[in-house]
């Protein structure tokens, strides 16, 4: 979407600058510390050329880390565009001057008209979707309000959840897997070598749950509910019965030396033990709940959406055509609850369709869905800021401690390819002996314990971020949402005005006379996103949080039409002063004309006057000849 300046502004500032200054300083510590190994190659080369390689690696990965870390964070700090088109839209905007944005947010839509105006007639939000899956319908249960959440925040939820129960289910089936073990049911081999590689192959498990887990639960822009369904619990208590006695019979037939051999050997070598790991991973667990739960128990609490209208319905008589009802409340009612002067949502355009008959009748019928430019409102259950810098301090420290975990991990290898190299007496002779392999071997194991620990961190750095971002993001808006539907008939009449036979002026109109029946819905919206840093840090899908009852609005509305119609003239009549002044020109010149007319009258004597007069002198002859 374009950055559409306007000199008005929309009053949304960059709620990502506490974020921004979390990471600057996180990217600052690890450039710091980037540099510490780069400092000592020199040094280090003439004794140990492996380990002042290592050291540049892990110097040059350190300050790159570093770098875009603090490029994240000072790109968080940068002034916030926004221009007079966002939010996106809860269906298609058809305004006409509109194109250009709608085109471009229709990736983000979550709504359509026809959802929108179900929502409106049924009185229901069909954002709150019904949860999918296991772990899904679980939690909901356990935490009712967390089905009036947003989609991602409702994901992020589910998705900590289903980790937490996976872990669980995880541990059950490795308890499991040490009573089958222990008591001998598998075997005394397996007992021995079984047990230590199903700790690993669960530890990578949990690694891989955990990091799958830190990358879904960026999803800001998703307008579906994920599915969240739980592992099998029969499926892993068999598996965890099979599983260890088939392969302690493979031990049986694979290792050719006795129990006692076995026994002895594994004793004298540092076999890599998953446990410690495991209470790292719990640990990073706890962490993970411990940044996120306040939040979300926060916005969680004491929510209770409303999906209420305001609704108006009556039948009008009214000497109007009906276009210009239409017309009226487009251009006049609607554009005058404009914010900022912002042209409102579209999303069911306005199109009478008049159907006219004989003799001057007809019928009508238009349907109308638009909503105003969406405010910038408070939300009472958002988390406060003190809960929000919880996660991101948390992530920050996560991802620090990560890549101490990762220098570590890079030390112990370099460690491990100089031992192996003088072992072998720089890679010639290929042999080891007894202790120098015990001491490979432990060297591996504490490679591996670093590799585990830098996955698990890094991973719980990732997913606090993201929680944290989701959190700091999200903004709330309101806005008024109305349907109008207007149905009714017309019929045409003839009448004139000024028909004397003395009148200078006449007026001829036709007459409409419209029965409407108007019906208007109308609510107040509350919805929500999710805000991101960049050139699309406003076009994240919309949620309609909740709907509320506008009476006030639409009474005002109703007002407002009603004037329109009393104020109305049906008969043409002069408005202007000139043509006042010529129809009082023509009104005197037709006075002057009728007073002439009326002298000149007077002077002639009627008919029967004349006869009256022709009798008298028949009558009396001696008069007429006088």
């Amino acid at each position: 979407m374009a950055y559409d300046f306007g000199s008005q502004t929309l009053g949304i500032s960059n709620p990502f600058k506490t974020e921004g200054k979390l990471r600057t300083v996180t990217g600052a510590l690890l450039v710091a510390g980037g540099l510490y190994p780069l400092l000592k190659v020199a040094a280090t080369l003439p004794q140990n050329a492996v380990l002042a390689y290592t050291y540049a690696v892990l110097g040059f990965i350190l300050v790159a880390a570093g770098f875009t870390h603090l490029g994240k964070g000072i790109f968080q700090l940068f002034r916030y565009f926004v221009g007079r088109s966002v939010p996106v839209s809860l269906a298609y905007n058809r305004s006409r001057s509109e194109q250009e944005a709608a085109q471009a947010e229709q990736k983000a839509l979550l709504y359509t008209d026809d959802s929108l105006h179900a929502m409106l007639m049924g009185r229901k939000n069909t954002t709150f979707k019904e949860p999918k899956g296991w772990v899904a319908r679980l939690l909901h249960s356990v935490f009712p309000n967390l089905t009036f959440l947003p989609y991602p925040l409702r994901n992020m939820a589910q998705e900590l959840g289903s980790l937490a129960i996976s872990l669980i289910t995880a541990l059950i089936s490795f308890a499991i897997v040490w009573f089958v073990v222990s008591t001998g049911l598998a075997g005394e081999k397996a007992r021995l070598v079984a047990l230590p590689l199903l700790s690993v192959v669960l530890l990578v498990y949990l690694i891989r749950l955990w990091a799958a887990a830190g990358a879904a639960m960026q999803t800001h822009t998703k307008t579906q509910l994920d599915k969240a369904s739980g592992i099998s619990v029969t499926a892993v208590v068999v598996m965890s019965i099979l599983v260890p006695v088939f392969a302690g019979f493979v031990l049986d037939s694979l290792i050719p030396v006795s129990v006692d051999e076995l026994s002895t050997m594994m004793a004298s070598y540092q076999v890599f033990s998953a446990g410690a790991n495991f209470g790292l991973l719990l640990l990073a667990l706890i962490i993970v709940v411990a940044g996120i739960m306040p939040c979300l128990i926060q916005r969680m609490k004491n929510i209770t959406p409303q999906t209420e209208v305001s609704e108006y319905r009556e039948n009008l008589q009214e000497s109007v055509h009906p276009n210009e009802i239409f017309i009226n409340l487009e251009n006049i009612v609607l554009a005058n609850r404009r914010y900022k002067e912002i042209p409102n949502r579209l999303y069911r355009e306005l199109d009478p369709v008049l159907k006219e008959q004989a003799d001057g009748k007809g019928s009508f019928n238009g349907e109308l869905l638009i909503e105003t430019q969406p405010v910038l409102a408070d939300n009472d259950h958002s988390p406060t800021k003190a809960k929000k810098l919880l996660p991101s301090g948390l992530a920050q420290i996560c991802v620090l401690l990560g890549f101490v975990l990762f220098y570590q991990l890079g030390i112990a290898i370099a460690e491990g390819i100089s031992m192996l190299s003088q072992s072998t007496s720089g890679f010639d002779s290929g042999r080891i002996d007894q202790t120098r392999a015990q001491t490979l071997i432990a060297q591996a194991s504490d490679i591996l314990f670093y590799l585990f620990a830098w996955l698990t961190f890094s991973a719980a750095g990732r997913m606090l971020n993201n929680a944290s971002h989701l959190f700091w993001g999200e903004l709330n808006f309101e806005s008024l949402l109305m349907y109008l539907k207007a149905e009714g008939t017309f019929n045409e009449s003839r009448f004139s005005t000024g028909m004397s036979i003395h009148d200078s002026t006449r007026s001829e109109n036709v007459l409409v006379r419209s029965s409407i029946t108007p019906w208007i819905i109308t609510s107040k919206i509350h919805s929500s996103i999710f805000a991101t840093s960049g050139v699309s840090n406003l076009e994240t899908p919309r949620f309609i949080m909740g709907m509320n009852k506008n009476d006030s609005e639409l009474k005002a509305i109703v007002g407002e039409i009603k004037d329109f119609l009393k104020a109305r003239e049906s008969i043409a009549s002069i408005t202007n002063e000139a043509d006042l002044q010529s129809a009082g020109v023509i009104h005197q010149v037709n006075s002057q004309t009728r007073a002439h007319d009326s002298n000149a009258t007077q002077d002639k004597i009627t008919l029967k006057e004349q006869e009256e007069a022709a009798g008298y002198l028949r009558n009396n002859p001696d008069t007429s000849s006088s």
